[in-house]
Order: structure tokens, then sequence, then C-alpha cells
């Protein structure tokens, strides 16, 4: 049993980069045990928008968004994420979603295919990101995932900013508070100092099914608001 919370370092140039202050601080900090490294792949459309009825009592049908997202602990599946697309920009707060799991591999490619070449007129590709040779750390029961967040394809690619997933895990037969758990992760990220990190976070409310919180907070982050 895990709690997670997601963190999001923003580049302020295309030259810098905030991952070296934020590996220098952990290894100061907590001498941390080096973990394999990690990759995570996401692509994200958005539907095609419809036009408003001239009837004025006809509600308008909102836009959703629809993410196929590969996270590093699953690597047997792949996720479908669809919300509607709603919100401030600068809102950290994760709606409900809809979510399913695919095989990973093969099922997850004719998928994306179907949306590309069958369902484009529905679904309008809006970015593809990633993280390719991720940093992780164990240090006591937390464990650290680092890496930068690139967006686009080939030589285009983009360093969008820092990615940062910190996990408390529960040992065999404890028990767990989430809400005390989730104080003791913005403590331990407190404790590095570093500034400026958008925060996502479970708040509690259940709306998605067990086991995909992780995949939600993923969702949401990856859609770059504000």
């Amino acid at each position: 049993m895990s709690t997670a919370a997601l963190y999001f370092l923003p580049t302020t140039s295309a030259d810098t980069s905030p991952l070296p202050d934020l590996i220098d601080r952990l290894a100061t900090q907590y001498d941390p045990f080096i973990l394999p490294r990690w990759s995570l792949r996401h692509r994200l459309f958005r539907s095609t928008p419809v036009p408003r009825s001239a009837d004025k009592d006809v509600p308008a049908i909102p836009a959703r968004h629809l993410q196929i997202l590969s996270l590093p602990d699953h690597p047997n599946d792949s996720f479908v994420v669809i919300t509607q697309a709603s919100g401030p920009a600068s809102s950290t707060t994760v709606p409900a979603a809809d979510i399913i799991s695919l095989p990973a591999g093969q099922s997850t490619d004719d998928f994306t295919q179907l949306l590309v070449s069958r369902l484009g007129l529905l679904w309008q590709q809006r970015q593809s990101s990633a993280v390719i040779d991720g940093l992780a750390y164990e240090v006591g029961d937390f464990r650290v995932k680092v890496g930068e967040l690139r967006q686009g394809v080939g030589g285009a690619q983009l360093v969008r900013g820092v990615v940062v997933e910190v996990t408390h895990r529960v040992k065999d037969g404890g028990e767990e508070d989430r809400g005390e758990t989730q104080d003791m992760i913005t403590a331990f990220w407190d404790e590095l100092g570093v500034n400026g990190a958008r925060e996502y976070k479970d708040d509690g409310e259940k709306t998605v099914e067990d086991g995909f919180e992780i995949v939600r907070l993923w969702s949401e982050l990856l859609m770059l608001k504000g």
C-alpha cells in the first residue's frame, strides 16, 4: 500500500533545468539509495469542438481530453484517461476521470493508431511528451522519481520542466492514514527547500477506482496547465 504526490518544476529558460539542483539537494539532504532508472510516455488528444445549437435551451457539449499514458510502476499496462476539459489554467485540483487499462505493447499501439487514422475527426492530437532515463531513489520508506519532461518528437523536443513523484510505502501488514501520509510527503518535500513547484496530490475524494489514483494524478500534471 502506498500514497504519492507529484511535483512539477517548470523550466525558466531553454538553457537551464531545475534537475541538477534538485539531485544535489536530494543527495545532500537525504543520502539516498539509488534505484533503477525509469521512463514515462504520454499522448494527449482533445475532442473536436461541436458547434453550439441555435436553441439556447440546449446546453453546449463540453470538450473532453483523452490521454494515453504509460507509467514505470505498471510495465505491463498502458492507461487511457478521459476527463472533461474544464477548469482554470492555474488549478491543480484533480477532476473526476474515466480510466481503463490496456495491455502495453501492440494493443496500445493499435488503439493509438485507431484514434489517429479512423477517429481523427473526433479526436485531435495535441501533444506528445515523455520522460526518458529518469532517476529514482529510496530514502527509508520513501521512493523518489525525478526526470526531465520533454515535449514533442524527434529532434524537436522541448524540455518543459522536471517532474517528481514522491511515494510513501507502508510495510506489509501496516495500516495507513492517507491524510497523515500526505502530510509526511509534504514535509519530506519541504525539507528539500525547492521553490516554485506545482503540487498534485490526492484530495481525499474518491473520483476513480482503487489503484488508479496515481494514474489520475499523472494525467492531470501532464496536461501542463498554465
